[in-house]
């Protein structure tokens, strides 16, 4: 059972039993066929997708075996986003278990690798030269979040603001030379992080963690797709699950520079959010690439 289906709105499917029989009886239609790919000796992967509710629902794809036999070989919430969260080089990889592909795009802003499940599988499949190591750019992020809370923001003036501004630029240029081996960048960057831990260490004695920490993007247990999150609210809409009246809140956030948007449902958000304000919470990371726009 994917664990972010009641992100979706669809905490009432909470058993095996109670999603296989939403999936015959409402996804895996005619109706709901949205892409198929031709496999090897005469299989078929086909695609299904059901709307429920603003971009949001339920992706199912279905093996077939060409001989009247099927089953279903995946299943989990999808978010269709079109506003552009990065533009750096993404690249990538298939699951070893599964029809799925994960995204990844070394993303300077936050220092690491950001990786994603693909939303797009299918188009990825069609390309000629799929299964090769080919680059792309331009990825659309969106995140499901089961249970989340809201904090405060912390209060800058616009010289802490502008000095933030400077420092992120700063360090993306010095990240970017020692990935390309300058020895001059590496040190500086290692001096920078001794400073930061030292700063951190001071004032953590007597601040509050979450006035100390911002923002934050980390890799959260042994799914390489998800991340514990401290970002900032930048824009409030909501919306409804059609099929079952859940109420969800969709949330435009940014962290670490990299915006995203973020489904999570009403009655598991704890406090009310706001632009400026912050979230805290779990999320599964999934994202469109364009592959109409390889690099060379």
């Amino acid at each position: 059972m994917h664990k972010f289906l009641a992100a979706a709105g669809f905490q009432r499917l909470h058993t095996e039993r109670r999603i296989y029989e939403f999936l015959e009886n409402n996804v895996i239609k005619p109706e709901n066929l949205r892409d198929r790919v031709a496999l090897s000796d005469g299989e078929s992967l086909l695609e299904y997708r059901l709307l429920a509710a603003e971009r949001i629902g339920i992706c199912v794809g279905v093996m077939d075996f060409g001989n009247g036999q099927r089953h279903i070989e995946y299943y989990y919430p999808y978010f269709d986003t079109e506003e552009t969260s990065s533009m750096e080089i993404c690249s990538v990889e298939k699951y070893m278990d599964r029809e799925n592909y994960a995204g990844l795009i070394d993303e300077y802003k936050i220092g690491l690798s950001l990786i994603f499940f693909l939303n797009n599988p299918l188009s990825y499949r069609k390309l000629p030269d799929a299964g090769r190591q080919i680059d792309f750019k331009g990825t659309c992020l969106g995140a499901f979040c089961n249970d989340a809370k809201i904090l405060l923001p912390v209060m800058k003036t616009q010289e802490d603001i502008e000095g933030l501004k400077n420092s992120r630029r700063e360090q993306e240029s010095l990240i970017e030379a020692a990935r390309n081996g300058d020895e001059d960048a590496i040190e500086t960057l290692t001096a920078t992080d001794m400073d930061m831990f030292h700063q951190i260490s001071r004032r953590i004695e007597n601040e509050d963690l979450y006035s100390v920490v911002e923002q934050s993007l980390m890799p959260c247990g042994v799914e390489c797709d998800q991340y514990s999150i401290i970002g900032e609210i930048t824009a409030v809409d909501e919306t409804e699950n059609t099929y079952t009246g859940e109420a969800l809140w969709i949330l435009s956030v940014i962290c670490n520079e990299v915006s995203f948007k973020l489904a999570v449902p009403k009655r598991n958000l704890l406090g009310e959010p706001a632009v400026g304000r912050r979230i805290k919470g779990r999320i599964w990371m999934q994202g469109s690439v364009d592959f109409k726009n390889p690099v060379h």
